[in-house]
């Protein structure tokens, strides 16, 4: 059986190791909740580096909150350089894995970037350390599973994601409808990581 991978046009998605913990930790903070973010990053040839997480919602994302979200998302992405809205990730308190929830806005994101991808928290994998996300690339108007031999994360990002998590990081995270809110807390969370020996490990399978 052939592998799934080359069907997405790209042979790795290299996660930046803030990217997948700021993901990883939404869905922990709100385990019991429909949880809803934004990947950003950029492609390099065959590469699709994923290099930030954006957290908007914990509750059941509305249309017009999800397009403001959405077009702040794209301002900071311009502000930053480099960046752009390059697929999503949620979780389900059920722990189920399907796409159909976020389906929609799944493809409006891919009618923006071609190359999207979507991944769904599986939060079964985190206490054995393993990447806890699947994933599916679009491709010609399909969506096409995403083979685990694709991702790039090192392992020791993986180990302090859940050291993150045994410390109940996560309850620092703000996310989009925390914003909403208290508009002096940052959905960006580019204090979160700070100190962190996470913050200082490198981007891995970008080369």
């Amino acid at each position: 059986m052939p592998p799934a991978v080359p069907a997405t046009g790209f042979k790795t998605y290299a996660f930046e190791p803030q990217a997948y913990a700021k993901a990883v930790l939404h869905g922990c903070k709100h385990s019991s909740e429909p949880v809803l973010g934004l990947f950003l990053g950029a492609a390099s040839g065959k590469v699709m580096k994923v290099l930030d997480a954006i957290p908007l919602f914990h509750t059941h994302s509305l249309a017009p909150m999800l397009k403001v979200a959405c077009m702040l998302a794209e301002e900071h992405c311009k502000a930053v350089g480099g960046l752009e809205i390059i697929g999503l990730y949620h979780a389900a308190p059920s722990g189920s894995t399907e796409m159909t929830p976020v389906k929609a806005i799944a493809e409006k994101v891919a009618s923006n970037f071609s190359s999207a991808s979507v991944w769904t928290l599986d939060a079964s994998k985190l206490p054995d350390n393993k990447f806890a996300f699947q994933g599916l690339g679009y491709v010609k108007d399909e969506w096409k599973a995403i083979g685990g031999d694709a991702v790039a994360l090192s392992n020791e990002a993986l180990g302090e994601t859940s050291k993150l998590i045994t410390e109940m990081k996560f309850l620092e995270l703000v996310d989009f409808d925390d914003h909403l809110a208290d508009s002096t807390q940052s959905w960006v969370n580019e204090k979160l990581f700070k100190g962190e020996p996470l913050a200082k490990l490198p981007l891995t399978g970008a080369d």
